[in-house]
């Protein structure tokens, strides 16, 4: 794969650690706006291409290499060069357009802009503060690409499980896992008694489903 990253900051750095990983064969190409930080890169990531360009610069460079690359990932310090970027390679038909925010609030504005594939860094504060704090449900991810949730449910409510395993018990594409109040793995929701934790990954109508089981609860 041929990814463009747009950025120098750590949110970018951690993005280029990250693709490394995954595609290690691919071509990876760095763009970053001051010399300084462009340097870092090179010594930093010295398996990819970075490239020193003006702001201004990188929509021609978007045009001029549309063809050949197969992901944007917007990654600065500016959410608004963000979705500058983003719509540029959106109206290039790049096959991959990946931002990464730097203020949640605009999460609204990339959904809004219809940015096919959005990252807040921020998101995971509150689902670590949730299963920290024991909160009665947490969404723990939700992908953006298939329709996959996965949630913690605490059991805090006898009259919960028998509800909850007639729910599981009829959703075979529905995976669970039974987790005691003391972090030990059981092997059925009956055995993890109040103050555990039943873990659900499966589609999000389904899992939504067992959601409003509990709220009602």
């Amino acid at each position: 794969m041929r990814t463009l990253l747009i950025g120098g900051g750590h949110s970018a750095c951690f993005a280029a650690n990250a693709i490394r990983e995954i595609d290690p064969k691919g071509k990876l190409i760095i763009i970053e706006f001051t010399s300084e930080k462009v340097d870092a890169l090179l010594r930093t990531f010295p398996f990819a291409e970075v490239i020193h360009q003006e702001i201004d610069e990188i929509e021609n460079y978007i045009r001029s290499n549309g063809s050949i690359i197969d992901a944007v990932i917007t990654a600065t310090e500016s959410d608004s060069l963000n979705l500058r970027y983003c719509r540029i390679a959106k109206e290039n038909a790049i096959p991959l357009t990946i931002s990464i925010i730097n203020n949640p609030l605009n999460y609204e504005i990339f959904l809004k802009e219809e940015i096919p594939y959005i990252i807040n860094p921020y998101h995971l504060i509150p689902i670590e503060l949730s299963e920290i704090l024991g909160a009665a449900t947490n969404v723990l991810y939700e992908s953006q690409k298939t329709r996959v949730l996965a949630v913690s449910i605490k059991i805090s409510n006898g009259r919960l499980l028998p509800e909850l395993m007639k729910e599981l018990s009829q959703s075979r594409d529905v995976s669970a896992i039974f987790v005691s109040q003391s972090g030990e793995i059981k092997t059925s929701i009956e055995e993890v008694g109040l103050g555990g934790r039943l873990y659900l990954i499966g589609p999000k109508e389904r899992i939504d489903k067992v959601l409003r089981i509990v709220k009602r609860r």
